[in-house]
């Protein structure tokens, strides 16, 4: 009996596949450097969804979907940053380089990033993700709705209150 239960779920993840896959790509592909890398981050996406116990529960499988989405490219760009840090942190001689190669702007600019994310980690899974949707990915606060599935009245709620709790967060900090 769960083998069919299962084969349903995994029939939702390949009708999410075959309905998004191009537009997921095109999600990724905007916030990656390559698309070989917004395959891979793509192929990531659909492979927690299959490992995903209980997928009946989704309610708005789309949505979840670009969430997942989220999380994963949220997990690349950290692991990406991780990995430059350590290279970063590297000798001169140890990286090949003799000038040195960073200068302090960009040390300041990573730590303060560091800070974003460690406030922005605070958040809930929705106000984060309302906020950078909206922040950085410009979208409007309708397209968030829809895509997280929320009315455009909570989207500009989360907005105001993440806002706040940045602002609030980033000062303490400083």
């Amino acid at each position: 009996m769960s083998h069919s239960r299962e084969s349903a779920a995994d029939r939702l993840v390949e009708g999410l596949a075959n309905d998004n896959g191009s537009d997921l790509i095109r999600f990724i592909v905007k916030r990656v450097r390559t698309r070989e890398d917004a395959r891979d981050l793509a192929q990531e996406v659909y492979v927690r969804l299959l490992r995903m116990e209980r997928k009946e529960l989704i309610r708005h499988p789309r949505a979840y979907l670009y969430r997942v989405a989220a999380n994963v490219l949220y997990e690349f760009e950290l692991k990406r940053k991780a990995d430059f840090l350590g290279f970063a942190r590297l000798s001169d001689e140890q990286r090949g380089d003799g000038d040195g190669g960073y200068d302090s702007s960009e040390t300041e600019d990573l730590a303060l990033h560091s800070r974003l994310e460690a406030v922005l980690a605070e958040l809930s899974p929705k106000c984060r993700a309302v906020l950078i949707l909206h922040r950085r990915d410009g979208m409007t606060y309708d397209e968030i709705g829809a895509q997280i599935g929320i009315s455009a009245s909570m989207v500009k709620k989360y907005l105001k209150q993440g806002l706040r709790h940045c602002r609030e967060r980033l000062a303490e900090l400083r």
